[in-house]
């Protein structure tokens, strides 16, 4: 199984470093199984019992302090609510079962029969409580599609998927790394909400009240440095915090939006070179203004160059807005509506749209409340190409590859690596975002912590994963990164796709494929608020990055093979 599965096998409670159990009972329920808890200080499984039964009860109505839906108990050990926050993670091999309540903990089966029959009630309550839907072969084809059923659904690869593994071996190895740390940056005063890396000369951390600048620099040392310049955003006697920021205009503006109520249909843009807020533009069409709840950039670099557009998106609208127009102007319809025939339709409140990420090229990815992902080409925001029926999970944050072949969707607990490569009726290679996947798509790889590791990092929620930053077209991704409570977690792409690919064998989540091929940060003091690549253009002998905490800044270098 390689890297991958050995990690797994070291999380086997009775493997060569574990805890050896007694005798094996005889006569034992079908589902019988011994259950373990990692102990953080031990750094070791210790067993609890040997002999639990797992039982699934259901509530069928909300009740003080049990929400309606499917549980799992053990009777004197814990009784859970079935969802993604479980952090489920099945191993065939060894018959196990690893999840997350009170602590990581283990269910060892006594019998493949075992482990399969509750693996299989467990698939089945973990659907019905996602999607609200008994859990049947009509409802979960209903619910994954006919075209999709098989990739989303058992996780199975179809015959005819394309699967890009093409480019060279990356030399990075994020445990056989020497990552040089710098702490580049401290304020006690204030908090920092978001990092916005810059492709040019300067990168900036947004804080209350106001943006901290910072120099960026590939110099084999100190890799990005504190500028000694804050601006604070006062707008007409008032204070500003940003809630939603992104530069443009050549990196020469910063376009935000505020948390404050009274302002959800308003974006500001400052201008850094006069280190003030210069304006404030509506969000309006036809008349009406029209809350925002996120921005992205038109394409991958538009920052960089002097494109007068953005993309603003709320729950059930994609939009392009035009900078030149004093008060904004809408470039594309409404998601549902076509005003090619000058009639509004109504807009589906079912399309809880989340967070976006445009490609090269400016194709757009969206992720969703509902885990459901869509692939928009650069030339219609109307209608996606491709839609993905997601896991269930809310997509927190995306991603996208500058060629557009695959898609980074960060949820609470685990993190979606999606192909979108396929082949055209011609036999060419293009991606979902330029035409229907149907039938093509593979089936989406996950990217989870090991047991252990849940319980390192106190079982904190996923944060913004995201890809290295490039924007030159041939060049290839090499890391993922994701910020987990005080720590980063690092991925070497490659690694995640081969440890993954069709016929590879490997461990499973909701019946999915799972690297867990990764490596650690040191632990910060505090909670990390976002983890950034510094811009290709500064990686000319390593991959380096940033990583902000409420109050300390962080410059790592020097991740390359010793």
């Amino acid at each position: 199984m390689g890297a991958n599965g050995s990690r797994v096998d070291a999380q086997d409670p009775e493997g060569e470093l574990g805890f050896a159990p007694g005798a094996t009972a005889e006569g034992q329920h079908p589902r019988a199984a011994r259950l373990y808890v990692f102990d953080s200080d031990s750094n070791k499984w210790l067993q609890q019992s040997v002999m639990v039964v797992p039982e699934f009860s259901k509530v069928e109505e909300d009740e003080d302090d049990m929400k309606a839906g499917w549980y799992m108990e053990v009777s004197g050990f814990f009784d859970v609510f079935i969802s993604a926050d479980l952090r489920l993670l099945v191993d065939r091999t060894s018959n196990t079962f690893h999840f997350y309540a009170d602590g990581s903990r283990c269910l060892k089966f006594y019998s493949s029969e075992g482990f399969e029959i509750t693996n299989r009630r467990f698939d089945d309550c973990i659907f019905e409580n996602n999607f609200g839907l008994e859990a049947n072969d009509e409802n979960k084809k209903k619910t994954f599609e006919k075209d999709t059923y098989n990739a989303w659904s058992l996780g199975e690869d179809p015959a005819e998927a394309f699967f890009d593994l093409d480019e060279a071996e990356d030399k990075y190895d994020p445990k056989h790394s020497s990552i040089r740390e710098v702490n580049s940056g401290h304020d006690d005063e204030t908090e920092a909400h978001q990092l916005e890396m810059g492709g040019l000369d300067n990168s900036f951390v947004i804080r209350d009240g106001g943006v901290e600048v910072y120099r960026n620099m590939d110099e084999g040392g100190e890799t990005f440095k504190k500028a000694g310049v804050n601006i604070k955003l006062n707008y007409k006697g008032n204070m500003m915090t940003p809630q939603k920021a992104l530069l443009a205009d050549r990196e020469t503006n910063m376009l935000f939006m505020t948390p404050d109520t009274s302002k959800k249909s308003s974006i500001f843009r400052m201008d850094l070179e006069r280190e003030q807020v210069v304006s404030e533009w509506t969000f309006r069409k036809d008349g009406v203004d029209i809350p925002m709840a996120d921005i992205a950039t038109d394409f991958k670099s538009a920052q960089m160059e002097g494109c007068s557009t953005f993309l603003g998106l709320d729950s059930n609208r994609l939009c392009r807005w035009d900078t030149r127009v004093a008060r904004g102007m809408v470039q594309e319809t409404d998601i549902g509506l076509d005003y090619s025939t000058g009639k509004d339709y109504a807009v589906s409140s079912k399309c809880q749209f989340r967070c976006m990420a445009t490609t090269g090229e400016g194709h757009v990815a969206l992720g969703s409340l509902d885990g459901r992902i869509r692939l928009y080409t650069d030339r219609s925001l109307t209608k996606a190409k491709t839609a993905f029926p997601g896991l269930g999970s809310p997509i927190t944050s995306i991603d996208v590859s500058f060629d557009g072949k695959w898609v980074l969707a960060t949820t609470d607990t685990y993190i979606l690596v999606i192909s979108t490569a396929c082949r055209n009726a011609k036999g060419e290679i293009t991606t979902g975002f330029k035409q229907p996947m149907g039938k093509n798509m593979t089936a989406p790889r996950l990217l989870k912590l090991l047991p252990a590791d849940v319980a390192k990092t106190n079982n904190a929620n996923f944060a913004k994963a995201k890809f290295t930053w490039i924007t030159e077209q041939g060049a290839q991704e090499r890391l993922i990164v994701v910020s987990c409570g005080t720590y980063s977690v690092l991925w070497n792409f490659r690694r995640v796709k081969s440890a993954t690919m069709p016929g590879a064998s490997t461990p499973t989540a909701q019946g999915m494929k799972v690297c867990f091929d990764y490596d650690l940060s040191s632990k910060k003091e505090e909670t990390v608020v976002e983890s950034s690549f510094m811009h290709d253009r500064f990686n000319s002998v390593c991959s380096n990055m940033v990583v902000a905490t409420k109050h300390e800044v962080y410059s790592l270098a020097g991740m390359d093979t010793d």
